[in-house]
């Protein structure tokens, strides 16, 4: 395990960071680079994805990843704090033989870095997963990367229905959820087309 500091980062992870992700916002409406050809919306309690990926997610992800030649990941805290006022850190590279510090929890290791919005990514810019508060993640990756996914989380690609139902939701119960930033993201995993009647199913946004 070794924790990065905030000028580490910006020399080492970030760039391969922009590489999946070009907006370290969750609910932004065009978060993915455009060179990552495969995106999909994760989604499903059973997760918890609210901070986290739990397996079996998390455990998926490992074997797609090595299986592209990946032997571990950066891990970044999305609301950075401040590491020189209260001694922590914001990001940390984690070889996949100590990934079960992070699924455990590991709160010696990683401080606070569960308790907001944070980011899993390929040191190789090869993919990417970003967790919300919302319990959905956005995940990215190369053709290889994302069918090795599919192969061990079959229901990959109907995980978006269960999120639109929650902003349906939303939208129904309360009336300050902001919908407006749907469009763009759905429009960037799949197309104008198809993007809009998904969300004249569901009455969105």
């Amino acid at each position: 395990m070794r924790p990065l500091t905030e000028k580490e980062f910006k020399a080492e992870a970030e760039p391969v960071l922009r590489q999946v992700f070009t907006s370290d916002n969750p609910f932004a409406p065009y978060p993915f680079a455009k060179t990552i050809p495969q995106r999909r919306v994760v989604f499903g309690l059973e997760y918890d994805l609210k901070y986290t990926v739990r397996p079996p997610l998390i455990d998926a992800l490992v074997a797609a990843a090595s299986s592209v030649g990946d032997t571990g990941c950066y891990f970044t805290m999305l609301w950075r704090m401040n590491e020189e006022a209260k001694g922590e850190f914001n990001h940390w590279y984690i070889p996949f033989s100590e990934i079960s510090a992070y699924k455990r929890h590991d709160y010696k290791m990683f401080g606070s870095a569960f308790n907001a919005e944070n980011v899993l990514y390929s040191p190789s810019g090869k993919w990417g997963i970003m967790t919300s508060h919302e319990y959905h993640g956005l995940l990215g990756g190369t053709q290889e990367f994302m069918d090795e996914v599919r192969r061990r989380i079959p229901n990959l690609d109907e995980q978006v229905y269960g999120f639109l139902e929650l902003w349906q939701q939303h939208k129904t119960h309360n009336t300050g959820a902001k919908t407006d930033w749907l469009p763009g993201l759905l429009t960037q995993i799949y197309d104008e087309e198809t993007a809009s009647e998904m969300l004249r199913k569901v009455d969105l946004p």
